[in-house]
């Protein structure tokens, strides 16, 4: 019988789980798109859902069963993914699997198939399960993804469906359909709004417009209560999400709608509760948090209707509540006076007034009360509105009084009080004076007086004087000085130096002080009868301020010790707490005798000074120009010097610490004496005999070597060869003279001649004009030593070469030697014409021929 059964059973599960030899086929396959969010329908769709059932994943529960996904372009068949998934049986038998797109859905239609295997089958292809795409039936050109919202950093894939016979011409490149065009991934870094444009031929267009943000991040959810019956929910935002309107985020608290940054829930303020706050817009959700007892999150609102009741010092302060809960609720509370927090504060259940203590009298205040949780103190509430009150007068605080000796007179002096001190208007000072033998009066001063003179000249003993102030609440306590019939003013003045724009004291401790010490400060000059300060000091034995002099001004300083009795003086000292560069030099004079020359000028008054003189510069110029001859300084107003002559120009300034006064400017002529210029010529003209005198005689005793160096010999020249020791050229002159000039010339045989050398002669002359007989019997006796004319230049080499030099050609040269003419040496007169004339040698001898023609 089992058997049987076990046979039934395998023959049925075949029967289930094939058909025709073949496994179950997949069923009830559905493909569909799932809308993204946005405001419009048909926005763009990116995720594609497939379902399907399969009776033999059911039917084999204990195992894995694998499927093939593949996801096509319908219109080009191209496959845009491949997917293998493997899911456990499911007693329905139905699965599910999603798909995003990294085109919109709309863009063009998407066909899907699946297959089932395992590892020992695979199974067919399921037919194609198409999702239509909107190019199938667009009327118009259109682009998408449109009116989406998308996250910043996102890539996003545009596409523009256009009319067949149509191309997009802007950035739609890629078609994926015949009317369906694509862009490359089009990244979006920044949050904002772009539109996108698609061109079309033909001056068509289509465009769309995406929103770029972020998800919600708000944080620190927190609960609290303000009236003690419902709990306010606030939280901050994070980052902005650049997302408005109907994009927005969304806030919801434990289910209820609310507004963004508060929330209201009415709850029992005696539990624990937990607040969800859940943050939504079209790109994410953010969840935040919050528990705690509402009781311990009680923050108090502000008090109302606060009023006043004021006093010379203090004030009470009353004010309301508006929460009715807030009567029985024990707080405690804060005061802020004049700005700064009271330093006291007030607890009570329902607290509703307080009172301000030691507050200084006449003077104007504001006050604010804020409260909060006594028990659970969580914060402070918020501060109610200002109030605004004034106390009244009180009397006023006793004055500062001190005395002060001028010109003979004695004066007492007090400081005016300030606002804090006078505690009202001071409406006068009440002074009384009195000693143990006369008695005491009584003397009302007006509010504007500081001081007043008490001297009456018949002070025999000390006197006791008082001061009070007054107010309309009364006369201050009296302040009391004691002055002494014979004060004691006799101590010495010291210089007290500057300190950072003050002064600083010091002085040796006096064993008699009871209540300290006292310094004093005055300017020096020009000083009124209440122009004097004080300062008492405790006990110490120094004392520095600074900051409250005037630069320039000389202040006198004194150190009283307080006593029982009358002050003491311990010592005086003046100084400048600033100094100033003096003023200018006053009625600068001069005078000289000869080269000496006083200047002087007035001394400055001590009250125009401006700083301690410490001197005085006197600059000599030259008059009409900036030269500096002399810079003298001195410490006295006057000044010697000794000049030369000339003009000049003196500048005295003075000088200080603090720097250098203008100049005051004179001038002066210092001219010679007589007695000098007599001496100055003497010296001058002896000695200038006594260089004439050392000239001459150096010039005698080296009279030959200046001979040697300024007239040398002329050296004879050294002549070599033959030379012509003689010759004479004639010439005819007029009644019957003839002018004849002896030469002396070389020879034109010199064996030392260069051909540089060539036409070059020496020669020395003489030129005579004697009678024609005298030379013609001369001739006539020695006609052996007359020797042709020779018509060649006559050239010399003389060894000097100084004494080379050229002649120009003769017209005839006769040699003669040992010629002696006798000529006369007297004067002769000049012919009226000169012929030139030459020696001619014939056979009788030389005659003279003229070259004009006679009537012979």
């Amino acid at each position: 019988m089992s058997v049987w059964l076990l046979c039934a059973l395998f023959f049925s599960l075949i029967g289930l789980t094939e058909q025709n030899g073949h496994p179950a086929p997949i069923e009830e396959v559905k493909v569909y798109s799932e809308e993204s969010y946005c405001a419009l329908s048909d926005c763009g769709a990116w995720l594609l859902s497939v379902t399907w059932r399969d009776k033999f994943a059911e039917n084999n529960k204990s195992k894995k069963v694998s499927y093939d996904i593949e996801v096509l372009r319908t219109e080009q068949m191209r496959t845009v993914h491949y997917e293998t998934i493997h899911v456990m049986p499911d007693k329905t038998s139905y699965y599910h699997w999603k798909w995003t797109s990294p085109i919109p859905l709309q863009c063009t239609s998407h066909s899907v198939r699946l297959r089932r295997h395992n590892e020992h089958h695979i199974g067919e292809w399921t037919p194609l399960y198409t999702h239509k795409g909107q190019d199938l039936n667009a009327e118009t050109a259109t682009v998408y993804p449109h009116d989406q919202v998308f996250m910043v950093g996102s890539n996003i894939t545009f596409c523009c469906i256009v009319d067949t016979d149509k191309v997009p011409l802007s950035e739609f490149l890629i078609r994926i359909s015949n009317r369906t065009y694509i862009t490359k991934p089009v990244p979006f870094e920044s949050p904002g709004g772009p539109d996108i444009i698609c061109d079309i031929e033909g001056n068509a267009s289509a465009g769309s417009t995406i929103f770029i943000g972020y998800p919600p991040d708000d944080q620190n959810l927190t609960c609290i209560t303000r009236n003690l019956s419902s709990v306010e929910c606030h939280w901050k935002t994070g980052r902005n999400t650049h997302l408005i309107v109907n994009r927005k985020t969304n806030y919801t608290l434990n289910g209820r709608v609310c507004e963004f940054g508060k929330c209201f829930i009415h709850t029992e303020t005696k539990q624990v509760t937990n607040w969800t706050l859940i943050a939504k817009n079209p790109l994410g959700v953010k969840t935040l948090t919050d528990t705690a007892d509402p009781a311990h999150r009680v923050w108090l609102r502000a008090p109302n209707n606060i009023s006043h009741v004021a006093y010379a010092r203090k004030v009470s302060l009353c004010w309301s509540w508006n929460e009715e809960k807030y009567a029985l609720f024990p707080m405690i509370c804060q005061v802020k006076l004049n700005g700064s927090i009271y330093n006291k504060t007030f607890n009570g259940v329902g607290l509703s007034s307080a009172v301000l203590l030691n507050l200084q009298p006449f003077a104007t205040y504001t006050a604010q009360v804020r409260c909060g949780s006594l028990k659970h103190f969580y914060k402070w509430g918020d501060w109610s509105e200002i109030t605004k009150f004034s106390t009244k007068e009180d009397i006023p605080e006793a004055v500062d009084v001190w005395i002060h000796y001028s010109e003979k007179k004695t004066y007492v002096l007090w400081k005016p009080l300030t606002q804090q001190q006078s505690h009202g208007k001071i409406t006068g000072y009440e002074i009384t004076i009195g000693n143990p033998k006369a008695g005491s009066r009584k003397i009302k001063v007006l509010n504007t007086e500081l001081c007043y003179n008490i001297t009456s000249g018949k002070e025999k003993s000390d006197q006791i004087i008082t001061v009070s102030a007054k107010n309309s609440a009364g006369l201050s306590p009296p302040s009391t000085i004691i002055v002494p019939s014979y004060p004691d003013n006799e101590v010495d003045i010291s210089r007290i130096n500057s300190s950072n724009g003050g002064f600083e004291m010091s002085w040796e401790e006096f064993p008699n002080s009871t209540c300290g010490y006292v310094v004093e400060w005055f300017p020096t000059y020009n000083k009124t009868h209440c122009a004097v300060e004080w300062e008492k000091i405790p006990e110490c034995d120094t004392w520095n301020q600074s900051g409250i002099f005037e630069a320039g001004v000389r202040y006198t300083v004194s150190v009283y010790a307080c006593t029982d009795d009358s002050p003491k003086l311990l010592k005086r000292s003046e100084g400048y707490a600033i100094e100033k560069k003096p003023g200018k030099v006053e009625n600068l004079k001069a005078e000289n005798k000869e080269r000496n020359v006083k200047l002087y000028w007035d001394e400055f008054p001590l009250e125009q000074q401006n700083g301690f003189i410490q001197g005085y510069k006197v600059i000599t110029l030259l008059s009409g120009s900036e030269t500096i001859i002399d810079m003298a300084f001195t410490k006295e107003p006057k000044v010697n010097l000794k000049l030369d002559p000339g003009s000049y120009t003196f500048r005295v300034s003075a000088f200080t610490s603090g720097g250098e006064g203008d100049y005051a400017t004179i001038g002066m002529k210092v001219e010679e004496s007589i007695y000098q210029m007599i001496a100055n010529t003497i010296v001058s003209c002896s000695a200038a005999t006594l260089v004439i005198i050392i000239i001459t005689v150096l010039c005698y005793r080296k009279r030959k070597w200046l001979k040697t160096l300024l007239c040398p010999d002329i050296p004879e020249p050294k002549l070599a060869g033959k030379w012509i020791t003689k010759a004479i050229y004639c010439t005819h002159m007029t009644e019957g003279y003839l002018k004849c000039e002896i030469q002396e010339v070389s020879s034109l045989e010199h064996p030392a001649m260069s051909g540089s050398l060539r036409g070059l002669d020496l020669i020395r002359s003489k030129s005579k004009v004697v009678p024609g007989q005298h030379f013609y019997k001369n001739i006539s006796e020695s006609p052996a030593d007359v020797s042709h004319c020779s018509v060649e230049k006559l050239t010399s080499i003389i060894e000097n070469p100084s004494y080379n030099m050229t002649i120009p050609e003769p017209v005839c040269v006769a040699q003669i030697s040992d010629l002696t003419l006798e000529m006369q040496y007297g004067y002769l007169p000049a012919p009226n014409f000169v012929q030139n004339n030459y020696v001619v040698k014939d056979s009788d001898g030389y005659k003279p021929q003229s070259a004009y023609p006679t009537n012979e």
